[in-house]
């Protein structure tokens, strides 16, 4: 069974909503105290450990988490987490396939950290990046070796807004390294933020596009193309522009797309074909040859898409129906969103507006079956039941039983909690009836998670009688070590998710937040009994995790499970 959760958010006097709120905050500030002291409690053993990449990543979520609350503490905390992982860099094993998967998790925890840190401080980021490069004299694994030039612009992105002149450092580093797509990308964001900037890496930019065949180089043409439909005048220098269509008008015709016999022209006389316009304006009758490659067509620009992913990804539900208005392209996606997100928020009258406003008769009634839908287990009569138990007769297995009754005993939510309980229970004893394994572990968990967001004593009864089946999991885990998966190294179990075994760990401590918003105390008890120092550490992380970065919220419902 896959236990993949996905969080889904579901009249007193004024005098006494006041007090309830005052309440709230006080339990909500309590709760994060309790969180803090925690994290200052796994901070203080994790040079314990004898593996740097287990130090390197609990230290990177703490100095994170403790950024707000002890800016200093947190600092000190990713210059040690860079120490870790230059000796990560500097792994010697013999063995030249350990070497290269060690170098390949500093790379990925190096690249978790750097956007931790990008949060917070471009200047940190940047002096992080500088020194935690991999060694110079070292051979890389084939896939780090684009890999930082992805990353610096990667990088570069996410701190534009925060400070350009980092970012166009960042940009500068990547482009002398050649070209790649983010570069475009890189310069949207300048662009907003710092125009001076943003034209002085455009001039940088079109130079190099200067001593380029482009016909030889794809990842040249793609920058050169989506440049000039991303920065144009008057954001860009009049003459700069005129240089890079100029660049792209002497490459086509250097390669063959003036000739009209040519049975197999380059790609590269398609794609100046979709400037044309532009280049005729700049460069008047020497494009002319060109003029059987124009089209009408153009597509939309690299800017574009890049403001619709940004909108789709992080705006509100008004953002992002806006957006459908001013992109009539993609008013269908854009709808499409703003119902999954009005659904999550709970918000059903939102909802149903956005479906009566669906462009198309098909699309409106889709929509609002789908809405119904989720609103027909929103509570349980006589009826349903009998339907509930007709459709749970019909299913073919015990694993499609289980799925059904937890997604029903999930959508019934708060409203109608002693029916949902009652559902539970009855997934509960399905799942005791199922063979032990995998499946009925998972199973298990996901039982336990939706007893939590009920408020059940339940849910914590299950996983106290889980853990010693986790120790026994890891213990067995560990003498078959090297046996198909990787579970230990440096002498410590590795928290990468490997294996099945890995994976269900990580599951849990993943969820580990939302049992501490039903009891704190009671949950990192339950961590405590994992044996291994290094488990214990990471339960205790998640523990504090879940509560500080609000994703542990009393008023949230786990979707457990959605058939397939």
């Amino acid at each position: 069974m896959c236990v993949t959760c996905l969080l889904l958010v579901f009249c007193a006097s004024a005098r006494s909503q006041e007090s309830a709120r005052g309440a709230d905050d006080t339990a909500a500030a309590a709760l994060r105290g309790k969180a803090i002291d925690l994290l200052e409690s796994v901070a203080a053993q994790v040079e314990s450990l004898r593996s740097a990449e287990n130090r390197a990543r609990i230290r990177s979520n703490i100095a994170e988490l403790l950024w707000k609350h002890d800016e200093k503490r947190a600092r000190s905390l990713f210059a040690v987490v860079g120490e870790d992982i230059n000796a990560g860099f500097n792994n010697e094993d013999s063995d030249e396939g350990t070497r290269n998967h060690t170098l390949l998790v500093f790379w990925q925890l190096r690249s978790d950290t750097l956007s931790r840190i990008a949060k917070h401080d471009p200047e940190l980021t940047l002096a992080f990046f500088q020194s935690t490069r991999p060694p110079a004299n070292i051979e890389l694994p084939y896939q780090m070796r684009d890999g930082q030039k992805s990353l610096e612009l990667r990088l570069a992105s996410e701190i534009a807004a925060k400070n350009p002149q980092i970012a166009l450092k960042l940009g500068r580093e990547s482009l002398a390294n050649g070209f790649s797509p983010e570069l475009v990308s890189v310069l949207i964001k300048l662009k907003r933020t710092d125009q001076s900037a943003a034209q002085v890496f455009h001039k940088e930019i079109v130079d190099k596009l200067k001593n380029v065949d482009l016909a030889e180089d794809y990842t040249a043409i793609a920058v050169s193309v989506n440049l000039a439909r991303s920065f144009q005048p008057p954001e860009a220098n009049d003459s700069v522009y005129r240089d890079l269509l100029g660049v792209l008008l002497a490459s086509a015709l250097e390669n063959g797309c003036a000739d009209t016999t040519a049975e197999y022209p380059p790609q590269i006389c398609v794609e100046v074909g979709t400037l044309f316009s532009r280049i005729e304006k700049y460069h008047g009758t020497r494009a002319a040859p060109l003029k059987r490659w124009a089209q009408s067509e153009e597509g939309t620009s690299p800017e574009t898409w890049e403001e619709v992913r940004e909108v789709l990804q992080e705006g509100t539900v008004d953002e992002i129906l806006a957006l459908a208005e001013k992109y009539p392209e993609m008013q269908r996606q854009a709808y499409w969103e703003a119902l999954g997100k009005a659904q999550a928020a709970g918000d059903t009258d939102k909802a149903r507006k956005i479906a009566s406003e669906f462009p198309d008769e098909e699309g409106r009634s889709y929509m609002l079956a789908q809405i119904e839908g989720n609103q027909e287990w929103k509570s349980l009569n006589a009826e349903k039941l009998t339907q509930v138990q007709q459709e749970l007769s019909a299913l073919r297995t015990n694993e499609e039983r289980i799925q059904f009754l937890l997604m029903v005993a999930m959508q019934l939510g708060r409203n109608d909690r002693k029916a949902a309980l009652g559902l539970l229970s009855q997934a509960g004893q399905i799942i005791d009836s199922t063979r032990p394994g995998r499946a009925q572990l998972e199973g298990q968990i996901a039982l336990a998670m939706l007893y939590c967001s009920l408020k059940s004593d339940r849910g914590f009864s299950i996983m106290e009688s889980l853990i010693p089946r986790f120790n026994e999991l890891v213990a067995a885990s560990t003498l078959l070590d090297g046996f198909g998966h990787t579970y230990i190294r440096d002498g410590e179990w590795n928290m990468s998710g490997e294996g099945d075994v890995g994976r269900l760990l990580n599951t849990v401590a993943q969820n580990a937040g939302f049992f501490a918003a039903l009891d704190f105390d009671r949950s990192v008890n339950l961590a405590s009994q994992m044996e291994r120092p290094e488990l214990r550490l990471m339960a205790k992380l998640k523990i504090a995790q879940g509560v500080l970065a609000g994703t542990a919220n009393p008023a949230l419902m786990f979707q457990v499970y959605r058939h397939h």
